[in-house]
């Protein structure tokens, strides 16, 4: 029942969210890029592994190009919520509460983006963990996934990688020829990781760290908040005041290093896996919205390494970090329902009103109105690829589009403001986008920019001037 009611509630959502930019640019990217360039070009581009975009482009081929990609993420995190709730033993009262938190109802299930396959790799990893050494091949298959997922897991995939061999050479030495073909599997597809990634795009890596939001010196407030009550200030010192309090008082307890001693192994995977996700993290993309990948793997690097504790059941501290992702998928959700991303349908509905004119789109946030409007309705050569380029893109590039083109522009407001329109018209500003803000994340507002609509002084296509004539 908790399963069908996460099902049944997600599909509802869908039809309400406004596709972010990142969405759609990794559709664009999947529709337009041929089979070569997305395993090479385009993860040292974006910065992403191709598991996604190629998933995208095959549902494409399937389901024609103007399917709702948040159905493909649904989909597949509601596989991830199956597995959890079917193949993990844990409190009743967890199986509840966590698939309808923040990051499994909205964060990576309504807003389609690659993280989804995380947590599909996150979910498969703890149900196969206790038996890795029976479902060999199914644990390493599952390694690949979870560092073609995103490329923030590849350091621990390999690091789980190494200690399952170790392990196999330790305490399996009679079968450990058994586990050549997976593990030479494994290094053969950490190595085509690295061959897709590699060389790194140092200009791309530079401009994500010229915002301070994504600097790396921020991780430990990224630590706090991917637990429990996003931007208030006190109540985060309160939740961080309290965790440290619990583990002193753990650490000072009489048992407290014997039982470290006596599972140091366990405590070295556990460290190691976190050291080499941190590592990764504040490197890749030390962003809010990815937040949810520590929350991803806490859950089942807990689950895994120390499954006794969790199956306890008294997690006070725990509980009311649930609660609140609770609380923050039900604002995050309305917020999607009451306030649009970008205005993107309702831009559609002015732009509707002038069928004959063609238009130019200029903007990162912009790049939803391209999948809604289709090349027949862009200036646009045919060879010219819709998804943008940002990590090279600059504003002149905007000024380049808007004197190439006639007739409607839509731009972003930022762009807007450094661009010459003198030869637009724009008596009523069509400013479509009338609320301050894009998306909630656990107290964050993400995107807060809207979409100008420009007319051109006098239409080419309709002959009429500026007073209707």
């Amino acid at each position: 029942m908790i399963w069908i009611l996460f099902v049944v509630i997600s599909v509802m959502i869908v039809p309400y969210h406004e596709p972010w930019a990142d969405e759609i640019q990794a559709l664009l990217i999947a529709q337009e890029t041929g089979f070569y360039d997305l395993m090479t070009q385009i993860p040292r581009q974006e910065g992403h592994t191709p598991l996604w975009y190629l998933l995208l482009k095959l549902s494409a081929a399937v389901f024609g190009e103007s399917f709702n990609i948040a159905y493909i993420s649904v989909f597949i995190m509601s596989a991830a919520v199956g597995i959890f709730l079917f193949g993990c033993k844990i409190p009743p009262a967890y199986k509840f509460l966590l698939p309808f938190g923040h990051y499994f109802l909205y964060q990576y299930n309504i807003i389609a983006r690659n993280y989804c396959l995380s947590y599909l790799a996150l979910a498969l990893l703890a149900a196969l963990y206790e038996k890795r050494h029976i479902h060999r091949w199914p644990y390493a298959a599952n390694l690949f996934l979870l560092a073609e997922a995103s490329l923030v897991f590849a350091l621990p995939a390999a690091a789980l990688g190494f200690f399952w061999i170790a392990e196999a050479y330790k305490n399996h030495r009679g079968s450990v020829k058994n586990y050549y073909l997976p593990f030479g599997f494994l290094c053969i597809a950490g190595l085509f990781t690295l061959w897709q990634i590699l060389p790194f795009n140092t200009t791309l890596y530079a401009a994500r760290l010229s915002h301070i939001d994504n600097s790396p010196a921020f991780l430990p407030i990224h630590l706090a908040e991917a637990f429990f009550i996003g931007q208030n200030l006190w109540l985060n010192l309160l939740f961080m005041g309290f965790t440290a309090w619990v583990m002193i008082r753990n650490s000072l307890s009489a048992t407290f290093y014997e039982d470290v001693y006596r599972n140091s192994g366990v405590v070295m995977r556990f460290v190691a896996v976190w050291g080499s996700f941190i590592l990764a993290y504040a490197f890749i993309r030390p962003m809010y919205y990815h937040q949810g990948l520590i929350w991803g793997l806490f859950l089942c690097s807990t689950y895994m390494f120390f499954p006794d504790y969790v199956r306890r059941g008294r997690h006070y501290l725990f509980t009311a970090c649930a609660v609140m992702h609770i609380f923050w998928s039900v604002t995050s959700i309305r917020y999607d329902i009451d306030k649009p991303y970008s205005a993107q349908f309702g831009t559609m509905k002015i732009l509707q009103q002038y069928p004959k004119e063609k238009i130019t789109v200029a903007g990162y946030h912009t790049i939803p109105l391209k999948q809604l409007l289709g090349r027949n309705r862009l200036y646009i050569s045919p060879e010219e690829r819709m998804y943008q380029n940002w990590a090279t893109y600059d504003i002149s590039s905007i000024q380049t589009l808007i004197n190439r083109h006639d007739d409607i522009l839509a731009v972003d407001t930022a762009e807007a403001a450094n661009a010459d329109l003198h030869y637009y018209q724009n008596p009523n500003k069509f400013y479509v986008y009338d609320i301050p803000a894009a998306a909630v994340y656990k107290g964050y507002i993400f995107f807060e920019q809207g979409i100008l609509l420009f007319i051109k002084r006098k239409s080419v296509l309709s002959g009429r001037d500026e007073d209707g004539k």
